[in-house]
């Protein structure tokens, strides 16, 4: 082939020749068993239906994405107990609890809050000017009384049950909450934003130890990022399911009275006493 006129002027007149080698086809490989991050993502597509195996077959599938997210809100709710130091807590449900703990009041809550997520989930395929987006009747549940009463056991189970029903529930105490929010002291190499993020957006948050050891003189830390979190909370309907010691009046104490009553907004509260369940030994 010889080059264009326009070319050849700048480079001479010599013809060029174009073809080239073919490339030798390179020897049969042993296949290579994926390991680590690649087997978690082939494990996460199976489960989806897409076998990396059979990536050039097109037939179809059954759809199975609500199974998928059900994974992923049980993955994200064992990992939300273990970043807390509570990860023996996955192993309580609803069955395991007794009358003092309100078993029955936690399904009730927790079946609210995902019928309404289930309506305005449909509602979405609407045109905006039709939906009709409904917010749960309860979005505050307050599991208040004395040490070792067991509310923080009857909270997990309310999430585990939340998971159950297809919602995204994460569970952090509240004085660990406001720690990871400090510079360079979030987990797993989470940004302080990243820690906001997970804990505001999830359909069910529970907010342990409201206030615990904290006294009247907060810290500008706790009020503004224990405002925020609620606040952004209840202006997008998110449901929080609050466990203290204290009375009202000390959380008052503590983050305010605006913010107090943003808390027992919408609130239902479940009083459980009764002596500690751990049985620890007395001195």
């Amino acid at each position: 082939m010889t080059l264009p006129d326009d070319l050849d002027e700048e480079r001479g007149t010599e013809e060029m020749s174009v073809a080239t080698t073919a490339p030798a086809v390179p020897g049969a490989r042993e296949p290579v068993r994926a390991s680590g991050p690649v087997a978690a993502i082939a494990d996460i597509l199976r489960r989806r239906g897409l076998d990396p195996a059979r990536a050039a077959h097109t037939e179809d599938r059954p759809d199975s994405t609500s199974e998928y997210q059900r994974e992923v809100n049980r993955l994200a709710w064992a990992n939300s107990l273990n970043l807390s130091g509570h990860g023996d807590y996955a192993r309580y449900n609803i069955a395991v609890l007794d009358e003092a703990q309100y078993p029955q009041h936690m399904r009730k809550y927790v079946d609210q809050l995902a019928a309404a997520r289930t309506h305005n989930r449909a509602q979405l395929g609407l045109p905006e000017e039709e939906r009709r987006i409904v917010r749960p009747n309860i979005q505050h549940l307050i599991a208040h009384g004395t040490v070792g009463s067991g509310k923080t056991v009857a909270a997990a189970a309310a999430g585990a049950y939340a998971v159950e029903c297809g919602l995204m529930a994460r569970f952090v105490s509240h004085s660990m909450y406001l720690a990871w929010l400090r510079p360079d002291s979030a987990p797993a190499g989470l940004t302080p934003t990243q820690v906001r993020e997970r804990y505001e957006r999830c359909d069910l948050l529970i907010l342990d130890d409201l206030c615990n050891e904290m006294d009247e003189y907060a810290t500008n830390h706790v009020r503004t990022h224990t405002s925020n979190l609620i606040t952004a909370r209840l202006n997008s309907g998110r449901a929080t399911l609050f466990t203290t010691n204290i009375s009202f009046d000390q959380v008052a104490a503590v983050l305010g009275d605006r913010l107090a009553s943003r808390v027992g907004n919408r609130a239902t509260v479940l009083r459980m006493v009764g002596d500690d369940r751990r049985k620890p030994q007395r001195w």
